[in-house]
């Protein structure tokens, strides 16, 4: 892989910076979702990172790498972990970070990981209630019904619908002629508790996590997209089982049911998750990127993986490209991503 020059701004995110001048935020939002279709037939980019900032010293540098996004792509995902494990959970961290995220000049969706909520009862992180942290990182990023950044995406949240009111985490959109899809899948276990009666939350996120699943592949065929994008903040451990105490695998869910719905899903899938490991000793920073993605023995001819390493750095992040008339819907430019070696059939 090379990586590319920026490019300029395309016409209709020059007109959409027009408008941020003379209108206010609503008539923008409108403008980016119209933006879809434009990107359908001439393509599009989209940036991902995760893991940053990991202290308020990164702040700065993911400003400036916030501002690049501006030049180089029309949307951006965070895949989680917006502070560092040993920073506390409080509202005064949130709302720094959310002022950072929201200064984006593209649209950026964030899934939330696991330092953000799931591991704030450490003492390092405050000792606070997981759920209870949860339930506020709801409230300062996940309640309107659009996206971070200065330019907004209308976004379909899970949290719409009734039985699952308390995911707005859960979001897709579409853009171009690809459908994004986001879990609440954290990385500490995804929050499986090994104490008798600890784990009424994570019985019904993932519940909450496989529904909103089903419908994205529901929705993917029914709007004949190309390609589906599915973030979330967890290594899942596709290679195989990953066990806590009493042999529970805590991902296995999301894995067999990616893993029977891709199969019947006509398009291209990419997997984008944070947690990732280099297989480059020399390089532990860098990206994991592989396809197919094998499961339980299986090779899911369609499906494609992105983890995003666990410790980044504030500069670190990936460029996708998504250009009409490719038979690879999704293709990575990064010159920094490392590529998984082959692996034994």
């Amino acid at each position: 892989m090379t990586a590319t020059p920026p490019r300029p701004l395309s016409w209709p995110r020059l007109l959409l910076a027009a408008a941020l001048a003379c209108a206010s935020m609503a008539p923008a939002a409108a403008a980016t979702n119209a933006e879809s279709g434009y990107a359908a037939r001439h393509g599009f980019a989209f940036a991902l990172l995760g893991g940053v900032p990991a202290h308020d010293g990164e702040e700065a540098a993911v400003a400036q790498t916030l501002a690049q996004f501006g030049t180089e792509t029309d949307l951006a995902i965070h895949t989680g972990n917006i502070k560092g494990r040993d920073e506390r959970c409080d509202d005064k961290t949130y709302a720094r970070r959310h002022a950072l995220l929201d200064g984006s000049p593209v649209p950026l969706v964030l899934v939330p990981g696991e330092n953000d909520w799931a591991e704030c009862d450490r003492p390092a992180a405050g000792q606070f209630g997981p759920v209870e942290r949860l339930n506020r990182l709801r409230e300062l990023f996940f309640d309107p019904d659009d996206s971070l950044g200065m330019l907004k995406l209308d976004l379909q949240r899970q949290s719409e619908t009734a039985r699952f009111r308390g995911y707005p985490e859960n979001a897709r959109w579409e853009y171009g002629d690809v459908l994004f899809v986001t879990l609440n899948i954290p990385g500490n276990q995804n929050n499986y508790r090994t104490g008798a009666g600890r784990n009424g939350e994570y019985e019904e996120r993932i519940q909450a996590d496989a529904s909103w699943l089903r419908q994205a592949f529901a929705a993917a065929t029914r709007l004949k997209a190309r390609g589906l994008v599915l973030a979330f903040s967890a290594d899942p451990h596709f290679e195989g089982r990953h066990t806590v105490a009493g042999g529970v695998d805590p991902y296995a869910t999301l894995k067999t049911d990616l893993a029977r719905l891709a199969s019947k899903y006509a398009g291209q899938v990419l997997v984008v998750h944070g947690g990732g490991t280099s297989p480059d000793r020399h390089r532990p920073g860098h990206a994991l990127a592989d396809h197919p993605v094998k499961f339980n023995g299986k090779t899911l001819q369609n499906v494609a993986r992105v983890a995003m390493p666990a410790a980044p750095g504030p500069a670190h992040w990936l460029k996708v490209s998504v250009e009409p008339g490719n038979r690879d819907v999704f293709r990575i430019e990064n010159a920094n991503t490392v590529l998984r070696p082959p692996q034994p059939r």
